[in-house]
């Protein structure tokens, strides 16, 4: 299915025909253990030459249904039945088998959403197997509690009981289409549950690799289910589906609230990640070195198509010349470039639809008369590439401001102080993210009390950890990914109240 620029580009990086043939074949759904051919065909463009990729299939609602059927078939069978012991084995088996496969998945990754395969291979991969590994051990750390009654003698007692919720829709983004369904799966299937994934219908070449990958690891049929489409037909029927208990979706915050709103329907528990419009608060104590890599990776990292990129610095005016004009350096070295070229630094956007919108915003702004510190975004002749922006003092209304470009387009503003810096940074409805530049800790921990974000970065920016959770405010949503806060999110809490009388004690 692939046609002559995307073969052309393989032939040029020398990949191999079987690596290849993993990523041009058909994206089927998978239920059950085994794949499913059913609906319309989607086409999937590669992002760095615009050619065709691939195609994956719309599922209806007699797919999805066939898909809950199956995970609710065996969260109450075969998969239910695991002790906790057996889950946290099949749950390591996995990650071994994402650690073998690593190359291939990065591979898988690249040229699907056309980030540089080194970044693919160290973050994406090698995150997700870290990942895996950590929620593993949950498997086994899930219990109730024991306790006296507050309002009662000792003649009566108190338990809790955790049980997994049951199955779970898991709706993956197209930015980091393994990554992030690894982070929903791995504590969905330490917790007991079952799952059903949709990938977006931008990206879902890897998501098809991981569904055999977990099936030949051994997890019962069932276990993962994966249904392939775009989110007006497939996404409304899962999360609507009466027989799904939980959804885990990340998307922007418009999806969102239509996910939510079907989800309620049903009184179906939601986890909801979505957009930002993320600061970053420049101290004039800041180090400068530490500020422009910051920023730098805040904002250029997976081209800006990240949900929690610091996509608005706030420098105090002291220190603000110096790093314009070292993070204006920074970024006019990167190589913008394929993501199979060894030498890329930077990808281009996920798909044509998605370039013309970010240009939409880089054009408005032009349009506006705003101050541009640096446009690298006309770049090459063929492909979906939009290179490092950068606009100065642009007006608090104005769209570049407040909304999410979702690329590599930097809002960067002065600021007349530390209260300004906090003032500037706070002018948002999004809670995502943010990062915060400073050496004195002490007015670190007041920044981040001042601001309202989920996941706040100190000196830096980017280095999530699996024992950590993520998670926004506001706008950006609610519920947690990762760490202890996730697991809370897949289990159901029973209380038993135990009297004495009916056990013959009391008297």
């Amino acid at each position: 299915m692939t046609d002559t620029l995307v073969t052309e580009y393989f032939h040029s990086w020398n990949v191999p025909a079987e690596r290849a043939a993993l990523v041009s074949r058909q994206v089927a759904h998978w239920i059950d253990g085994a794949p499913v051919v059913s609906g319309m065909p989607i086409a999937v463009s590669e992002p760095s030459t615009g050619g065709r990729l691939t195609e994956t299939l719309e599922a209806g609602v007699e797919v999805v249904d066939r898909a809950v059927a199956s995970a609710r078939q065996a969260f109450e069978g075969s998969w239910g039945a695991l002790r906790p012991l057996d889950r946290e084995a099949l749950i390591l088996k996995l990650a071994d088998s994402l650690e073998a496969h690593q190359d291939e998945l990065a591979f898988l990754e690249s040229v699907d959403v056309g980030k540089p395969l080194s970044q693919a291979f160290a973050i994406d991969i090698g995150g997700a197997v870290d990942c895996v590994r950590y929620f593993a051990g949950w498997a086994t750390k899930i219990s109730g509690r024991t306790g006296d009654m507050a309002a009662y003698d000792k003649h009566f007692l108190g338990l809790t009981l955790r049980q997994p919720v049951g199955v779970v829709a898991a709706i993956a983004p197209w930015n980091f289409p393994l990554q992030t369904l690894i982070w929903k799966i791995g504590a969905a299937f330490a917790a007991g549950c079952t799952v059903v994934a949709k990938p977006s219908e931008v990206t879902p070449v890897s998501t098809l690799r991981l569904a055999e990958l977990i099936t030949q690891a051994g997890f019962p049929n069932g276990a993962f289910n994966v249904v392939n489409g775009t989110g007006a037909v497939t996404g409304a029927a899962l999360v609507s589906h009466p027989g799904v208990n939980k959804v885990s979706f990340t998307g922007s915050t418009p999806s969102g609230l239509r996910v939510g709103t079907a989800a309620l329907q049903n009184m179906t528990r939601l986890t909801l990640e979505l957009g930002g419009k993320s600061p970053a608060l420049v101290f004039a104590d800041s180090n400068v070195d530490a500020v422009v890599e910051g920023l730098y990776n805040g904002i250029y990292f997976n081209a800006g198509q990240v949900c929690d990129a610091t996509s608005r610095a706030i420098v105090d005016v002291r220190i603000y010349d110096e790093v314009r004009e070292r993070l204006i350096e920074r970024a006019t070295s990167v190589h913008v470039l394929p993501g199979l070229d060894p030498d890329s630094g930077m990808g281009p956007m996920v798909s044509g639809a998605h370039r013309a919108k970010v240009m939409s915003y880089i054009e408005q702004a032009r349009a506006d008369g705003l101050p541009f510190a640096l446009d690298r975004s006309q770049l090459h002749d063929r492909g979906h590439f939009v290179g490092p922006v950068i606009v100065e003092d642009i007006p608090s209304a104005h769209p570049l401001w407040r909304e999410e470009i979702f690329g590599p387009v930097l809002a960067l503003s002065r600021a007349d102080g530390p209260g300004d810096v906090v003032c500037q940074a706070r002018d948002t409805r999004y809670g995502l993210g943010a990062a915060i530049y400073s050496r004195d800790i002490g007015r670190v921990l007041a920044a981040a009390r001042a601001i309202d974000a989920g996941t706040i970065y100190v000196n830096g920016y980017g280095f999530l950890d699996p024992a950590f959770p993520f998670g926004g405010l506001g706008m950006s949503g609610f519920g947690k990914d990762m760490g202890a806060e996730q697991m809370e999110a897949y289990l159901e809490t029973k209380t038993l109240l135990v009297s004495g009388i009916e056990l013959g004690l009391a008297g």
